[in-house]
């Protein structure tokens, strides 16, 4: 990207992407020299021909979990726990099908992937305010993958229970802390969780097989996980 930024050749190399992999729109945005350049090609429903600008909402997806890390950094920061705290002294209650590695499970091992935990509990707890709570209860019957520590597997699960983690020690819901730890102090105004947040923007939706996703976003009990919209 060395010397100027040619925006009509940057305009068409990702309309050339979309369409070899058969996206139906993207954004692309990059920091170059001290200035940022942003581009928008596509469409953000094929049902609707809504068009892509560079303000519109997609959802990040397991990028989300950047954002739980860098919750439970800033309580690590703040003296709130480390991460080698086990999740039971923060959560009493929280139960999976191992006995030992429900006593010896670390923050640790949630955000690095290694706790072993089946990763993949997608339940939808409701819309409550409770929702995260609830999903970490039933937690209780998830089985191993493999040993505590003994190696990496993706694990949606152990991120939940992270933000459960966050909810104990703020006293607030995960979307709340989320917005007083990181969203409002940086000033961002297109970052949100809930869709009835995220349909005050333009907003892509989900799609399968070049059509709209039957289903418009995640269930919110598994937001620390996937849930932010950006």
């Amino acid at each position: 990207m060395a010397g100027t930024v040619d925006p009509q050749r940057w305009h068409g190399r990702l309309a050339e992407l979309i369409a070899e992999y058969e996206v139906p729109g993207a954004n692309l945005a990059f920091l170059h020299e001290g200035e940022v350049h942003e581009f928008a090609a596509g469409l953000l429903n094929v049902d609707t021909g809504v068009e892509t600008t560079t303000d519109s909402l997609f959802q990040i997806g397991s990028i989300t979990k950047v954002w739980t890390a860098t919750q439970i950094m800033l309580l690590a920061e703040q003296g709130a726990l480390t991460l080698d705290t086990p999740v039971c002294e923060i959560l009493p209650k929280f139960r999976v099908a191992d006995p030992e590695v429900t006593k010896t499970v670390t923050v640790r091992h949630l955000l690095s992937h290694t706790s072993g935990i089946d990763g993949d509990l997608f339940l939808d707890t409701g819309r409550g305010d409770d929702c995260v709570e609830k999903y970490v209860a039933a937690c209780a019957d998830l089985t191993q993958n493999h040993p505590l520590g003994a190696t990496q597997s993706y694990c949606n699960s152990g991120f939940i229970v992270a933000g459960r983690v966050i909810e104990r020690l703020t006293g607030k819901i995960w979307d709340a802390a989320l917005r007083e730890q990181i969203i409002e102090p940086l000033g961002l105004t297109h970052t949100w969780t809930l869709p009835e947040d995220v349909l005050r923007f333009r907003a892509a939706l989900g799609h399968l097989d070049g059509r709209p996703a039957p289903v418009s976003s995640l269930m919110r009990s598994c937001g620390p996980a996937g849930l932010i919209s950006a």
